[in-house]
Order: C-alpha cells, then structure tokens, then sequence
C-alpha cells in the first residue's frame, strides 16, 4: 500500500519552503546590497574624488590635498615618498581595504604625470549607512513576511483542520472489529465550514441508508431460515417414516441416503445462516476453549461423505486448540471446510489437523489455478474444473471467510492443479 502524504504534512512543507525562499530572496537582497553600497557606489565616488582632484592638480601643483573627517589623501612626486604614509607605500595602484591604525579603510591609489595619489577613505560609516538604509530595513521585512506568511499557515490550516480530524477518525475507526459501526462525526461539525459540514451530513445520510440495507439482509435471512426450517422438518419426518415402511431394496436405499444428506446439508445450511443473520447477538465466551473434541465430531459426521466419494479422511489431534468463540461456530467453519476437500476429491485424501493455534485442512483433491484461488472464497465461486464434481451452491468457504472475519482470524490457502489444496485457519489472533 502506497503511503501517501496528508494535507497537514502538505502545508507544513509549503509553509517551509516559501519560508526557505522568502529568505534566500531577502538574503540575496541584503548581499547585493552590501555590494553595491561598499563596493560599487565606494568604487565610483573614490574615481570621481581622483579625477577632480588631477584636475585642480593639473591647474595647480600646489592644490590642497582632501582632508575630511573620512577622506584623507597623500600625494607622491616622482620618487618622492616622504609624506606619504610607510604603510601605504607598499601598495600598487587601484582600491584596497588595508589595516591601518586599528581600522580598515579603503585605500585607493591612481597615477598621473608621474605623480601617485593615495585616497584613504573610512568606509565605517558606509558601512552602518548601508546597516541602516539597506541590511535592517530588509530584515524588518523579512521578519514581517515571516509573521505573515505563519498566520496565512495558521489560517489555511485551521481551515481544512476539520478534514484532517475526519480522515485521522476514518483510519483509528475499527470497522472490521465493531459488529455495529456507527459513527460519531458531531464533534467535528462544531468547528466544520460549510463543505466539511455538508460532507458529514452526506456520510450521515450514507451510514443511515447502509444501516438499513444490512438491517434489511439480516431480517430476510433470518426470516428466509425460519420458514425454510418447517419444509425440511416436515420433509425430514417424511424421508424417516418412508424409510421405515420400504422394504429397503438396495436401489432405494440409494435413493433414500441420498435424500437424506441433501437434507443433512440443507439443515447445516440454515444453521449457518440463521448464525450470520445472528451476529450481533452471539455470545462470546470470557475465556477460550478447548476445540479439539468438537472439531472431530465435525469430522467424523463428514465420514459418511468422504466414504461414498472413495476418499480416506484423517483426524490429526496435534495439541489443543483454544479459541475464544462459540463452539458451534468453530464447528460450521470446520463442517464447510472439510465438505468442501470431500467434494472436490474422489478416491483421494483429507487430512484434518489441530495444532495449538490453527485448523489445517489439507486434500489431494483436484486443486485451483491461482486464478481460481483468487476468487475461492467469494459466494456462489466454483471452479470450472469442479463443476460436474460438486452439487453445492458455493457458499461453504464464502461463509468460512464470513465467519473468520467476524472473528477477525486469519485465512490462507495454497492449491496446486491435479495435486490438492491445503487450507489454515490461524485462531491466535482471537
């Protein structure tokens, strides 16, 4: 099963990345603008101070270099370097940020007519100049769209807060264990928009409408049984007092047992769906019980079966089994399991064994493609190799799986062509 992402994980990554990106972009600003303050803009005015400055020299020898609070210059004549600071001497002509008397200035130096101009410019006070008209208000905006963009977060996700409490209640929901699903989706209308709340009157509308239609199939089974069980009593009776007048010829000895285990299995039949049709109100044991003795009961009643079909079936008592359920049920499940390996093997074997926490139900019948193995357990499913082997009506394993799942055991089934199928029945789950 593919695990896919939730709506809350979704904004929650969307509110990161506009986040990341919002930052990289007013970062990138505040870069950019650093550069082009102390560098470009620096660069540009130092150029422009030089050239003004070799006009008014070209003019004058003697013009007065500047000296400002930030810009003080120093000039050498030729090879002359006697007022020119030692520490700037070293350096060769364009713009450098050099230390000098515990700071660090921009130096910049150019040439003309044989004569060196050193410009040493403070850029300290560039520098808190591009802090306060550059770096802070561009950080006092990046802050600003932080809080936005959380509260736009907070909105959108109190918004569909309502759909996320709905799909976390839907997958916490045990709708396999509770036999009577009803659910409870009024603590959420309270804080639901008009969608979400349209939604869970649509689902309500649904539950009710699901309500009925199993309501509906429960009564018309049990109903259906009820008045199925007066003909085969009547029928029963019937066969019993036949049997008891005929000369019993050894042709109408087969008519008679034949008769007799229809009657048998439509009996069963009706049990079992009066027991379905019963779910809700099966009483469930406080404590497990042992099952062996009733499941060999079960086995030995299909003897008969498995006899007139040339089959040898076997009864391995392993160890005991413990299951907290009805015995009855424990028996049908049985009952439709071992029927169905009689059926579908002629002249063949069916091993029933028990261990400590499953039923295993192993024959050298006429086995399933996997094809067929895929679609076993659905009603009224037989095989098309089965078909002329098998007067039934394809209910036995549909009602074993009914049965396992209101139980909430486990199912597993192998088969092979021509070779057999085995089938486990694991109660650990219980």
């Amino acid at each position: 099963m593919v695990k896919r992402e939730g709506i809350g994980a979704k904004l929650t990554r969307a509110f990161v990345l506009q986040v990341m990106a919002i930052s990289a972009a007013v970062f990138a600003g505040i870069y950019v603008t650093n550069t082009i303050v102390q560098d470009s803009l620096v660069q540009e005015a130092l150029d422009s101070e030089a050239r003004h400055y070799w006009k008014l020299f070209d003019t004058n020898p003697t013009q007065n270099l500047p000296d400002t609070s930030n810009l003080r210059g120093y000039i050498a004549i030729g090879e002359d370097y006697s007022k020119v600071p030692t520490t700037l001497v070293q350096y060769v002509p364009g713009s450098h940020r050099i230390e000098y008397d515990g700071t660090q200035p921009i130096l910049h130096i150019t040439d003309h007519r044989g004569a060196r101009l050193f410009l040493l410019f403070a850029s300290d006070q560039v520098s808190d100049l591009a802090f306060y008209f550059g770096i802070l208000p561009l950080s006092l905006a990046l802050l600003l769209i932080y809080g936005l963009s959380y509260f736009a977060y907070r909105l959108t996700h109190r918004a569909v807060s309502p759909i996320i409490q709905m799909a976390d209640y839907f997958e916490r929901f045990d709708f396999e264990g509770d036999r009577s699903p009803t659910l409870n989706l009024e603590p959420i209308r309270a804080s639901a928009d008009t969608e979400v709340a349209a939604m869970i009157d649509a689902i309500g509308r649904f539950e009710s409408r699901l309500e009925r239609f199993i309501e509906r199939e429960r009564i018309f089974t049990r109903d259906a049984s009820h008045e199925l069980r007066t003909p085969i009593a009547v029928f029963k009776g019937s066969l019993d007092l036949l049997e008891r007048k005929s000369e019993q010829f050894a042709q109408e000895q087969e008519i008679f047992s034949r008769m007799r285990r229809t009657v048998q299995d439509m009996e069963s039949l009706i049990e079992t769906l009066l027991l379905l049709a019963r779910e809700d109100e099966l009483q469930i044991p406080d404590s497990g019980q042992i099952m062996n003795e009733a499941i060999g009961e079960s086995v030995e009643r299909l003897r008969p079966l498995a006899e007139k079909n040339n089959n040898t079936i076997h009864f391995i008592d392993g160890a005991k089994l413990e299951v907290q359920a009805p015995e009855r049920v424990v028996q049908i499940l049985v009952t439709n399991l071992v029927r169905n390996s009689i059926n579908y093997t002629k002249g063949g074997t069916v091993n029933v064994s028990v261990n400590e926490t499953s039923v295993r139900v192993i024959d050298t019948g006429i086995g399933m493609t996997p094809e067929d193995l895929k679609s076993a357990f659905e009603p009224f499913f037989r095989a098309e190799t089965g078909r002329d082997m098998s007067s039934g009506h394809g209910l036995g394993l549909s009602i074993v799986k009914r049965l396992a799942r209101q139980f909430q055991w486990t199912i597993s089934a192998e088969s092979t062509p021509e070779q057999g199928t085995s089938v486990i029945v694991s109660f650990n789950e219980s």
